[in-house]
């Protein structure tokens, strides 16, 4: 018999060990078993600590995720500086003429420039740059303003009149642009979607700004860099984003049902295995794959709507003996209840409740939920995974019938390794049966010389 198969085994002698205990004393409150001891009263406390801290459920076949996803920086409907433009997303993109100084700035087009001249006001003039970039002056005819800043149109204007001699002395000119070209920046703004590529195209602009995956800091500046080869001056970007990503991600979202091949199917990321693994790590898992297609980090939250996995076996003197879900019957009484409650011959003053904490160690608590019935709810105790809630009957008068229904048929464990036995109990002797008549352990329990307290044994045959 290999290691595992022997501590089933001996878990199973020990199990047996505690049902013969409890059908032959009461407790007011709740007791840990210990057949080659004394029992020991335990509270809720002690018991939470005596099962350990509880492994992560892993998924099951069947059960049911409630999966959210949520761009992590993006929260009340203010876009961070460090969010990341996504594919779909809606802006507005405004282009203007730079503020502050202007003393670089560049003629253009449609721009209005005011010209004086201080001691012959006849030749002052106010002209708009025509789309040739030329303007035309009195006495000197076209000429070139779009490119040149305002002092440059200045020394060209003065370089000019000088050589016609209309006017005497140096001539003292003042050129001002007194109104920037509105229209040209105007049209560019646009009310744009980032397309599937990840592109946005402005009238205007030779190129397609490539902008997905870029912060809006970074987006303006490459709007910007693409308008200043085709604008003289380089503009002012404003982007006012309406993240398209909540949207995206809410079709994501969704209650997902596990699937018979251990997978849910997850829109933008396919299927995905979850059966088997806890809801951390599928967390973790859908972090990591929703990062390939989104470029701003999500934050994903996984809850296990439904569990199928979670179980507890109900046997003894209930109306069903089986196995039933854990988040049906969170209690010892709940379970009982489940079980279609108990029979005339319940004894519910000596429940016992078997469990194995996550180290494989087994515990045996026996209750009194008849006091749990009256009110003391301390005694009903609250269950995990796997664990056994036995009720024994109220006189225990055919040991083999004991042995038979609730030793063999009840304790969850395979028996399949063929273990054959002989228990003594009351002096009487009961064979138990193994599906293997190949196989026989040699185990044999000896009731003590007093009262009905076994000792317990191991006797070579």
């Amino acid at each position: 018999m290999n290691a595992k198969g022997m501590r089933n085994h001996m878990w199973v002698v020990c199990a047996a060990l505690t049902l013969l205990l409890a059908g032959c004393a009461t407790t007011e409150s709740t007791v840990l078993l210990d057949p080659r001891g004394e029992d020991e009263e335990v509270t809720q406390e002690d018991i939470a600590e005596l099962s350990g801290t509880e492994t992560a459920y892993l998924t099951q076949v069947g059960d049911k995720l409630n999966i959210v996803f949520a761009v992590q920086n993006y929260r009340e409907g203010d876009v961070p500086w460090d969010y990341r433009i996504e594919v779909g997303d809606q802006m507005e993109v405004r282009l203007t003429a730079p503020m502050g100084d202007t003393m670089d700035y560049k003629i253009d087009v449609g721009d209005l420039i005011g010209i004086s001249f201080l001691n012959n006001w006849p030749l002052n003039s106010n002209r708009t740059v025509r789309p040739d970039g030329f303007i035309t002056m009195p006495e000197v005819g076209d000429v070139k303003a779009a490119g040149l800043t305002a002092n440059e149109l200045n020394q060209k204007l003065t370089s000019l009149y000088s050589k016609t001699g209309i006017i005497e002395g140096e001539p003292r000119i003042t050129v001002n642009v007194d109104f920037a070209n509105p229209d040209r920046l105007e049209n560019m703004s646009r009310d744009v979607v980032v397309r599937p590529d990840g592109a946005i195209r402005i009238p205007g602009l030779k190129d397609d700004v490539l902008i997905a995956g870029l912060t809006v800091d970074e987006a303006s500046k490459a709007i910007q860099q693409q308008a200043a080869a085709v604008l003289r001056n380089e503009p002012e970007v404003a982007l006012v984003v309406f993240p398209f990503i909540n949207n995206a991600l809410t079709g994501m979202n969704g209650l997902y049902t596990v699937r018979p091949d251990g997978r849910i199917s997850v829109p933008k990321l396919g299927d995905v295995q979850v059966a088997g693994y806890s809801v951390e790590e599928i967390r973790k898992d859908l972090n990591d794959m929703a990062s390939e297609v989104i470029f701003n980090k999500v934050e994903t939250s996984v809850d296990l709507a439904s569990a199928t996995g979670s179980r507890i076996y109900v046997g003894g003197e209930v109306g069903v003996n089986g196995v039933y879900p854990l988040d049906g019957a969170p209690t010892a009484l709940q379970a009982i209840m489940m079980a279609a409650g108990p029979n005339n011959n319940s004894r519910l003053n000596s429940v016992l409740v078997i469990r194995r904490n996550p180290n494989g160690k087994p515990y045996v608590f026996k209750t009194n939920l008849a006091k749990a019935l009256q009110g003391h709810m301390e005694n009903d105790i609250p269950l995990r995974a796997f664990d056994v809630v036995y009720v024994p009957k109220k006189i225990i008068s055919k040991a083999n019938l004991f042995v038979e229904q609730y030793i063999e048929e009840i304790v969850p464990f395979d028996n399949s390794l063929g273990v054959t036995g002989t228990y003594y109990m009351n002096e009487q002797r009961i064979n138990s049966k193994g599906k293997s008549k190949s196989f026989n352990s040699g185990v044999t329990l000896l009731p003590s010389s007093g009262v009905n307290i076994p000792i317990g044994g191991v006797i070579n045959p």
